[in-house]
């Protein structure tokens, strides 16, 4: 039985208990004014006739236990209620101070959670940025002590430059991205797009890329025709993405394919290369800011660190989620879901993102 049921039972027999005890204080308050006024028309006739009788003292205690056991029991539901008023409360408190505290818990589990990404996010920036920097000064002040005279290193210098410059300007362009999308001032027009000219459009504009690294582009089109509720150029940012970070990660002779699957409410879109994989202890971090699994390769191959995050935050914008499978020296397969354009004005769950 739950509480509320036992609350009201115990609430229906207190009651009861009123009803029988204003029954008894009734029939008990006649009872004692009659005895009182036989006992005080006896005293009369005794005062007339000079005794007092014997049973006069008897009668008026009786007549004051009676008085007492009637206030007793009119006194008894008013307690019983103050009682169960006083438990039902004191469980209230207790339950509404143990939610709180749990609710203080989480929040300072989510403030020191915030506050180490923050503080990571940090360290993280300042690594990044401080290592093209530092490039750019040394070999600026190598040129500005001689070496612009060189003609041997002057060039490759001037190139090195050129190429943290451009890392610093990349960086710089995907954390304004980044930021734009967590504050929602990046502006988003969403409309129908044929899931399969989204992958078609992505394939062309990073075939060259691919073909300079010796890998084939597929596209392995959805079973059914699909239409998406989406930001075109949001969406080809995701799909541009997730192909460079496959191509990166892909030996030379090796394929990535794209596609989709639809669904009721959402598409599925996905980029499987065969590639040389991600550890499963990697899995869970990869969407995080300035994460990778092997850095130096990923700053040998010109990475920000920022691409999946951005993708995360872009699909999420949509009310999609995004998710990574992977096995080590396979490949990897990164998906991502977007609307449908029919269920585009039906409600949507919140969107997650995980790594398995």
């Amino acid at each position: 039985m739950s509480g509320r049921w036992l609350w009201k039972a115990a609430l229906a027999v207190v009651c009861l208990l009123g009803v029988a005890a204003l029954t008894v204080d009734y029939f008990t308050s006649r009872e004692v004014r009659r005895e009182y006024r036989e006992s005080a028309a006896e005293q009369a006739a005794a005062s007339a006739g000079g005794a007092a009788p014997a049973s006069f003292d008897g009668r008026m205690a009786r007549i004051r236990a009676t008085i007492l056991l009637s206030t007793l029991l009119g006194f008894l539901p008013a307690v019983a209620v103050a009682a169960l008023a006083a438990l039902r409360m004191s469980r209230r408190f207790r339950a509404t101070m143990k939610r709180k505290v749990e609710q203080f818990e989480r929040e300072h589990a989510e403030l020191e959670r915030v506050e180490r990404v923050r503080k990571d996010f940090v360290i993280n920036v300042s690594h990044e940025l401080r290592t093209p920097l530092a490039s750019i000064q040394g070999y600026t002040e190598t040129l500005l002590d001689g070496a612009l005279s060189d003609p041997e290193n002057n060039v490759r210098f001037l190139k090195i430059i050129r190429h943290n410059a451009e890392r610093l300007a990349r960086i710089t362009e995907d954390l304004l991205t980044l930021s734009r999308i967590e504050q929602k001032r990046q502006k988003f027009e969403f409309e129908p797009h044929p899931v399969e000219s989204l992958l078609e459009e992505a394939l062309d504009l990073m075939r060259p890329i691919a073909e300079r690294s010796r890998i084939a582009l597929e596209l392995s089109p959805p079973a059914a025709a699909a239409e998406a509720w989406c930001d075109g150029e949001a969406v080809s940012q995701i799909l541009s993405n997730l192909l460079d970070n496959a191509i990166k990660y892909t030996p030379a002779g090796g394929r990535i394919t794209i596609g989709a699957t639809p669904g009721d409410k959402f598409v599925e879109l996905w980029v499987r290369d065969t590639g040389i994989g991600i550890p499963p202890e990697e899995l869970p971090r990869l969407f995080e800011r300035f994460y990778r699994v092997d850095k130096a390769r990923s700053r040998e191959l010109g990475g920000t660190g920022l691409g999946l995050s951005i993708v995360k935050h872009l699909v999420a914008a949509h009310g999609g989620s995004a998710r990574v499978e992977s096995r080590l020296n396979e490949g990897s397969t990164f998906y991502f879901t977007l609307p449908c354009a029919e269920a585009a004005r039906r409600g949507e769950p919140d969107a997650e993102f995980t790594a398995s």
